[in-house]
């Protein structure tokens, strides 16, 4: 929803409530069968996956500068960038807040929280090295990537994680999400 408010476009938004299953329902299954969010309708296509919803709405507004466009290697190491949010790092996230979707058998949700937190150390690690040397993720501008970034690192103190530990994580969270894009989409979220 926030690449959405940085466009400007008029959209209509239907939350989709994981924790009740809503992804799995035969309602939206008829929309995106993979049961996965987020779904991006654009006539009558269905795009789905995070990461090409992003670059579609990069390409098509250009002037939202959601992501670098022009240069091959900057526009592939943005890419790389959202991969690693999409891949390295949700999953990460998913693991700490919902483990037993990785493994239901009694007793095993501490040690899939202690695993998925080891390694979520790790990766924070990384984007904290990398803000400690520019203002967001892809240098001197912010990107979509930046969200991204924040979505994860605002879900990671509540799962243990010490924010005193990542002083570049806390300070690109609190500018990433006071961009008016972001208050809005936050508020309609809200709202709705």
């Amino acid at each position: 929803m926030i690449a959405l408010e940085e466009t400007g476009i008029a959209y209509a938004a239907m939350p989709v409530i994981l924790a009740n299953g809503e992804q799995l329902t035969d309602a939206y299954r008829k929309l995106n069968p993979k049961g996965k969010v987020p779904a991006l309708r654009v006539g009558d296509h269905m795009l789905t996956e995070t990461i090409a919803i992003l670059d579609y709405l990069a390409k098509l507004y250009p002037k939202a500068a959601l992501l670098p466009i022009g240069d091959p290697l900057v526009e592939a190491t943005a890419l790389a960038t959202l991969a690693w949010c999409a891949s390295g790092l949700h999953p990460l996230v998913t693991r700490l807040r919902l483990p037993q979707k990785f493994c239901d058998h009694p007793g095993t949700a501490d040690r899939v929280r202690e695993l998925a937190r080891n390694e979520m150390i790790v990766q924070l690690g990384i984007a904290e090295e990398r803000l400690t040397h520019q203002n967001w993720l892809l240098g001197r501008q912010w990107s979509i990537a930046d969200t991204y970034l924040a979505w994860v690192w605002g879900r990671c103190p509540e799962s243990g994680i010490d924010p005193a530990s990542y002083p570049e994580l806390v300070r690109h969270y609190q500018q990433t999400m006071a961009r008016p894009a972001a208050c809005r989409a936050i508020q309609r979220e809200k709202n709705s």
